[in-house]
């Protein structure tokens, strides 16, 4: 877990598969350039063809969700992306997008689900074929068929391009106003058609800050349906949580409460079975599972600036910090002794389950972080020799993610009841501990060294002599 290398080594695969973000414009559509607010005449400016009545192409999602709330006066959501339904199948689909030369690549799980991409103008967009339905069945009726198979109401909209008809068969837009989560039809068949929609109900819930569905709370199917699913799928869906639910804790709190979490992510469902986070005087919260919703809540607020790979490199690194106190016996409670170093082998267990939901860099920060949380409290109280072999364990690699270290850091100490405020000093006080660990040690010129001594052995304990030499005269001391 502390080599060298592993701060930095990317998974290049990784952060390639994961779709690329473009900015939002100030309308809220994700466009390269020249966005709009209304892409429909958007759509009928750039690509009038795909107006046509024939091919019955509809502008669906969030964003028809938008259109057709303003039309209504109700708020509306704030689009990310702009996607389109329409009756033409994969193959008849892409001939004509290739004949109007504006295909574009996208994944095979996409062209399974009768999915091609396309650039409009300056936007590229998805259309999908129209589900549950056959050419025999009126326009209307083949877009409402699709629209009810949906998973959730709110997203079964659609806006007809060549009639600008709204269709609302399920009544998303009422359900929108009143903030609240409904399956679309037969919440049981919905999962079972698609299991991620179970997860997925609970995470909109908690992006959106809706109430859920009584359906959807009392769903009770056999948790195996989890078990067909592409684990990359669910990764998605975990990270789609921790980036951008207000209180990622929560979502997990409500998996818990459902009876999921325990199926899915067995090491963390611990952290939600009422044991104490730890003395106290320690944790004035009390319960583990609030330590864990506030920490996550702090470090969410404070890390909405980074970059997405940095957002969640710390959500995970929070989630997983305390991991170890799953594994503490009755007779120690409330105290969770040695829980830093217990934590590592469920923390990666728990990210092999679900390959995708961490790159190299996130799983080795959150490594370090589970196993010195308590320890970079106090960088500044220990002795030289015991700061230099810290520094040559975890802290000698380049450019190491000191500022999220850190932030991860000091949201264990945010997240006790009434602490919120010690976060920020925390999180100062890290980051000056380990730039002045750093310094020290980078003082010493290991090359030079590295001449004098013929043994690698007597290298290496040269070496740490003169880095805990620097350290006693230089490390800074608050």
């Amino acid at each position: 877990m502390g080599g060298l290398e592993s701060w930095a080594d990317a998974d290049a695969g990784f952060l390639a598969a994961w779709p690329a973000r473009v900015a939002l414009s100030e309308q809220g559509f994700e466009v390269s350039a020249n966005p709009t607010t209304d892409p429909i005449a958007y759509v009928r400016e750039n690509a009038p063809w795909l107006c046509a009545p024939e091919i019955g192409a509809c502008l669906v999602g969030s964003a028809a969700l938008a259109v057709a709330c303003e039309r209504a006066g109700i708020a509306p959501p704030r689009p990310k992306d702009v996607d389109f339904a329409w009756a033409l199948d994969i193959e008849s689909g892409r001939a004509l997008l290739e004949q109007r030369r504006c295909l574009v690549p996208t994944t095979t799980g996409n062209l399974e689900r009768g999915t091609l991409a396309l650039r409009i103008g300056e936007l590229r967009c998805e259309l999908t074929t129209l589900r549950a339905s056959d050419a025999s069945m009126s326009m209307p009726e083949r877009i409402e068929r699709d629209l009810r198979a949906r998973d959730m109401t709110c997203g079964a909209v659609a806006v007809e391009l060549a009639t600008g008809a709204v269709h609302d068969p399920c009544g998303g837009m009422q359900d929108w106003k009143d903030r609240r989560v409904r399956a679309c039809g037969d919440v049981a068949q919905r999962v079972r058609e698609h299991p991620i929609r179970w997860v997925r109900y609970y995470r909109k819930a908690r992006e959106w800050d809706f109430a859920i569905d009584n359906s959807i709370r009392k769903l009770d199917l056999p948790r195996s349906v989890f078990d067909a699913l592409p684990r990359e799928a669910m990764a998605l869906e975990l990270r789609a949580a921790l980036l951008h639910c207000a209180s990622p804790g929560r979502f997990f709190v409500d998996l818990h409460e459902a009876r999921l979490l325990q199926h899915l992510m067995p090491e963390l469902a611990l952290q939600f079975d009422g044991r104490p986070a730890g003395p106290q005087r320690w944790h004035p919260e009390i319960s583990q599972s609030l330590h864990l919703v506030l920490a996550l809540e702090w470090a969410h607020e404070r890390v909405r600036l980074l970059e997405e790979r940095d957002q969640l490199a710390v959500a995970i690194a929070v989630l997983c910090h305390d991991l170890g106190k799953g594994c503490t016996k009755e007779g120690d409670l409330p105290s969770h002794p040695d829980h830093e170093q217990s934590g590592l082998k469920p923390l990666a267990a728990t990210l092999d389950r679900w390959p995708g939901l961490a790159d190299q860099r996130a799983r080795t920060l959150a490594a370090k972080v589970c196993e010195l949380h308590q320890l970079a409290r106090r960088f500044h109280e220990l002795r030289p020799g015991t700061l230099a072999e810290l520094y040559d364990r975890h802290f000698r690699a380049k450019d190491p993610p000191i500022e999220l270290f850190a932030m991860a850091v000091a949201a264990d100490e945010a997240g006790r009841l009434g602490e919120a405020h010690n976060g920020e000093p925390m999180y100062e006080q890290v980051v000056a501990d380990l730039r002045s660990l750093r310094a020290c040690c980078e003082s010493v010129d290991a090359d030079a060294l590295r001449r004098q001594f013929t043994e690698l052995d007597e290298f290496k304990a040269a070496l740490h002599e003169a880095r805990a030499r620097a350290i006693g005269a230089g490390f800074r001391r608050a």
